[in-house]
């Protein structure tokens, strides 16, 4: 029994050594996968920042050759230029053509006419005019001048013009340089001239840093031999001896247009390096990420793994004493590798997604040029599959003035290792396309087994250059054909830009003016203005219209409108004012003739009307006098019947004609300045009432009966109270005179469909021929029914219609279906605050 004992003893300290055992190797295990997958992450890491950096690389690279493109092809389109190749052509009209392409192109600091000596012929910067500069200097030993027709890009030079390089240079700024970029041509004479853009090597690095301004990135565009060009913050210090000895200058740049790696860059030891060359132009342009940067991130990104794989082992160590818990923790850790790996795929994937949709044909071919291998561009371009493309020599898909350019792009006996030309494709859908083509040569043991490449569709950007070119010639030909005269200024009111119809204007020459200041060629009152308008729309940005007086190139002084607009820059900050000016002379000479005319025809109504209301004042006396004898005869031809009735007669007649002059005093003194109303905010409803209380007696008189229907909310309009209420009176006194005994009468005020105040008079008398609806309301015209004695002087509907007119509302006639009239005044609802008088004309 002891025996048994000891050996159950033993047997179990040996199998608890062996779980201890197989604890301590299952921990180990644990450690060095961790460990294994920390590191994986790393590399993976390392892996996704190559890739971004390529993707940043490439994006700044084709900017940069977009720069250098429209370089040049704004001196080659400057060598074309009549101004630039004519013998007879003066300096200041080359220079203006200078400044109209620098203006435009804002990376361009200033640009520069050569002959072949050297000598400055037109520059953009005053100081480089009259200077010599050697052509030699704009280039380094291995960069020789370009031949005619030829641009080339020169060294970096420091310093902000030509100046810098004349024998009477002057001190440039520390941190200054410009890029020559030199185009050689031959002028009408023969001789060779040079054209020279200095290009601003900060507006490109300006570029550069605005697309890495989030990212931990730095990037820096260098000649093949090694010299800084332009630069983000940090890759201002490199120097060009530091940077030869990069693998990049060592080795790769002699095999490869671009790479990338991990090791030594510009701007430390150890960095994550891409590096593209920029097409037909001998730069390169590399894009650097410390790995430190990396490493940070992948600390970041790695840090929870490791805390879990720290809490596995715990977990191990403290349950290895449970299979069951040791079997739940494997578990797990199989469930978080499985995690891991799947976002590792993901990943993957994703980065396959990115390269496939890469916009660029991507090719290989044999020795002999044909297809081996085409990406699925191929199929986007020409509708076929890739698989029909194999087999296809490459120079007989392009045009044929394009092939011999391809001949020499597929030469296996060429030792360039960077292959480029452009050339159009003739693609088997009758689709012609323009490419930037870029090939390699694939070696085995020395021997050229064939080519990989890439074809880049630049057919938008050529037809966007045609499109330029074509809209700039249009524009100033429409700024040349104007019959208005036009003038540019800049921010410092200089002259820039003036067309023919300005100088027809004003005598000058613009190509004598041009660069002069707008206060030396204008008179001083009239400069002050001009350039006071021009501060305030600089400063506002807004359009302003000048109205002065401008001397015309006979002597004169015209009367001009002068429009002034903002010329904005891309970023919409005011760079310049143009100025459209308009002759108004001869408007203004109409106008004051006008208001002259009117002056007069005021004034001769308003004799008139004095003359009427003079005349029928002194009327009034003799009228009482005939009006009292006649009543007084009345009185005493009692017993004399006939004497009676005449002396009834002339009393009627002086009545009538009493009337009359009444009626004409108060058309004078609607007319005159004394009969002005003065409106104000009021309810028509308290105005309405009095009057049909007033006209009570004529009603019961003949028994006519008066219904008013009024709105119960407000009748609120902008009325002069006394004169309303002598319309209300007139309309209703005419409705009584002209309505048949026991007859009704309907006065209504309400709102129409507009919101506006109506007020009907509605009548049972025998109306108003249609033809004569309108007529009624001139002076001294009566309805042809009420001309039997009935009617009155005819001044009464004329006197309404003047005063509703002058309250900004109607007053119209109708005839009802059932016989008799009805006239409606109408008056607009709107509010006032105060009393505000209206001149009745």
């Amino acid at each position: 029994m002891p025996h048994r004992a000891a050996t159950r003893e033993f047997l179990g300290v040996r199998h608890s050594a062996h779980i201890k055992g197989l604890i301590f190797v299952f921990a180990l295990c644990v450690l060095g996968a961790l460990a294994i997958y920390i590191w994986g992450q790393l590399h993976a890491q390392a892996e996704q920042s190559k890739s971004q950096a390529m993707l940043l690389a490439r994006v700044l690279e084709e900017q940069t050759a977009r720069t250098f493109e429209t370089s040049e092809l704004a001196l080659s389109s400057l060598a074309l230029s009549p101004a630039i190749v004519a013998r007879d052509a003066s300096t200041q009209e080359r220079q203006t053509s200078l400044a109209q392409v620098v203006s435009q192109i804002p990376f361009i600091r200033a640009m520069a006419l050569l002959d072949q000596r050297g000598n400055v012929l037109a520059s953009t910067q005053p100081g480089d005019r009259s200077a010599i500069v050697p052509i030699e200097a704009l280039f380094t030993e291995k960069i020789h001048e370009p031949k005619p027709g030829e641009a080339r890009l020169g060294k970096l030079i420091q310093g902000r013009s030509l100046s810098a390089l004349s024998a009477s240079k002057e001190p440039s700024p520390r941190g200054v340089s410009f890029l020559p970029h030199v185009l050689s041509f031959l002028q009408e004479d023969g001789s060779t001239a040079y054209l020279v853009a200095l290009i601003n090597p900060d507006a490109v690095a300006n570029f550069y840093q605005a697309t890495l301004e989030s990212l931990s990135y730095e990037a820096l565009l260098m000649t093949y031999e090694g010299q800084p060009l332009a630069s983000t913050n940090m890759g201002a210090a490199v120097q060009q001896a530091e940077a030869l000895q990069t693998p990049i200058f060592k080795q790769m740049l002699l095999k490869n247009e671009r790479g990338s790696y991990i090791g030594k860059g510009m701007l430390g030891e150890q960095e994550i390096v891409s590096f593209r060359t920029v097409r037909h132009w001998p730069l390169v342009l590399l894009v650097e990420e410390p790995y430190s940067a990396v490493v940070q991130r992948w600390k970041d990104d790695a840090f929870i793994f490791f805390v879990a794989g720290l809490a596995l082992l715990f977990l191990v160590i403290g349950l290895g004493y449970s299979v069951h818990k040791t079997r739940k923790l494997q578990s797990a850790a199989h469930k978080e590798m499985d995690r891991a790996q799947a976002k590792l795929a993901r990943s993957e994937q994703e980065l396959a997604v990115l390269m496939r949709s890469v916009q660029e044909l991507i090719f290989r071919t044999d020795k002999d040029g044909r297809l081996t291998f085409v990406n699925a561009r191929w199929e986007m371009l020409t509708g076929q599959s890739s698989k029909q493309a194999l087999g296809l020599r490459l120079e007989n898909i392009v045009e044929p003035q394009f092939r011999p350019q391809v001949k020499v792009l597929l030469d296996a006996q060429s030792q360039h290792s960077l292959r480029t030309c452009q050339a159009q494709f003739a693609l088997p859908n009758e689709k012609e396309i323009l490419c930037d083509i870029a090939v390699v040569p694939l070696t085995r043991q020395g021997k050229i087994i064939g080519f990989a490449g890439s074809a880049v569709d630049v057919t938008a950007r050529w037809k966007a250059q045609q499109e330029l070119q074509t809209q700039l010639a249009f524009q100033h030909l429409l700024f040349e054909s104007t019959p208005l005269p036009l003038l540019v200024t800049d921010e410092a009111h200089h002259i820039t830009i003036a067309n023919k119809a300005w100088e027809e204007f004003s005598g000058l020459n613009s190509l004598q003016v041009m660069g002069s200041n707008l206060q030396d060629i204008c008179v001083s009152e009239d400069a002050t203005k001009q350039l006071r308008t021009n501060d305030i729309v600089l400063a506002s940005g807004q359009r302003t219209v000048l109205d002065t007086k401008v001397i015309h190139a006979d002597g004169t002084y015209r009367d001009m409108q002068i429009t002034k607009t903002a010329i904005k820059d891309a970023r919409g900050h005011p760079t310049g004012v143009l100025s459209i000016f308009v002759d108004v002379t001869e408007f203004r000479v109409a106008e004051l003739a006008t208001r002259e005319a009117r002056d007069a025809a005021e004034e001769a109504f308003r004799v008139k009307s004095e003359f009427v209301a003079n005349m029928s004042h002194e009327l009034r006396t003799p009228l009482q006098s005939i009006i009292g004898f006649s009543e007084l005869g009345q009185l005493r031809a009692g017993a004399t019947p006939k004497l009676g009735e005449m002396f009834q007669d002339i009393h009627a007649a002086g009545q009538r004609m009493l009337a009359l002059v009444n009626d004409l005093l108060d058309v004078a003194k609607l007319e005159s300045p004394v009969g002005a109303i003065h409106t104000e905010k009021i309810d028509l409803r308290g105005l309405i009432r009095p009057v049909a209380r007033e006209l009570e007696p004529l009603l019961h008189q003949k028994q006519i009966d008066l219904r008013l229907r009024l709105e119960d909310a407000p009748l609120i309009a902008k009325a002069d109270p006394v004169r309303f209420q002598q319309v209300i009176r007139n309309m209703l006194a005419n409705a009584i005179k002209f309505s048949p005994p026991h007859g009704r009468i309907d006065v209504e005020g309400h709102f129409d469909g507009q919101g506006n105040i109506c007020v009907d008079f509605s009548d049972q008398g025998p109306g108003v021929p249609t033809h004569e609806l309108d007529k009624i309301f001139q002076p001294f015209v009566q309805s042809s029914k009420t001309k039997d004695g009935s009617g009155g002087t005819g001044l009464g509907l004329a006197i309404c219609r003047k005063i509703i007119d002058a309250m900004d509302g109607t007053i119209t006639a109708a005839n009802r279906p059932d016989g008799g009239a009805v006239f409606r005044i109408t008056l607009p609802t709107r509010s006032a605050q105060e009393t505000q008088p209206g001149e009745l004309l």
